[in-house]
């Protein structure tokens, strides 16, 4: 059997297609969803969303919201989601070193945790890139 996934955010529907795997970013640490999985509502971190369909990988970066498990069906509920738009290896990787920079030089707390959350995002394209290569 396969998996039903659908994506969403408070705008519009993502993706909402089958999967024989799922892997979500978890608050703390990856989620790996297969067919059967136990009923289950978790807190979804900014990452990487990987879906396994046919041995391909699709990622999709997202911005932190909940994931809803019920055996055979995710439901994802997004705050957003980053487009991959031919961004290339090497910008990947700079925009990456650059947010780690930004969390040694912030200043405030505030600074601290928009510049963690730059970070994650710059890991899952970097991340994203690699599974699209």
């Amino acid at each position: 059997m396969v998996i039903s996934i659908r994506v969403l955010t408070p705008q519009r529907v993502i993706c909402s297609t089958t999967a024989d795997e799922v892997v979500l970013p978890g608050l703390t640490g990856q989620v790996g969803v297969l067919d059967g999985h136990a009923a289950l509502i978790t807190a979804l971190d900014t990452g990487l969303l990987r879906i396994k369909l046919d041995e391909k990988w699709t990622p999709i970066i997202l911005c932190g919201g909940l994931a809803e498990i019920d055996r055979n069906r995710v439901t994802v509920l997004v705050n957003s989601v980053e487009e991959l738009v031919s961004v290339e290896l090497n910008e990947a990787t700079r925009q990456l070193e650059k947010a780690a920079e930004e969390i040694e030089i912030a200043e405030t707390s505030k600074d601290r945790l928009d510049a963690a959350d730059e970070l994650k995002k710059a890991t899952a394209r970097l991340e994203a890139i690699n599974y699209l290569s």
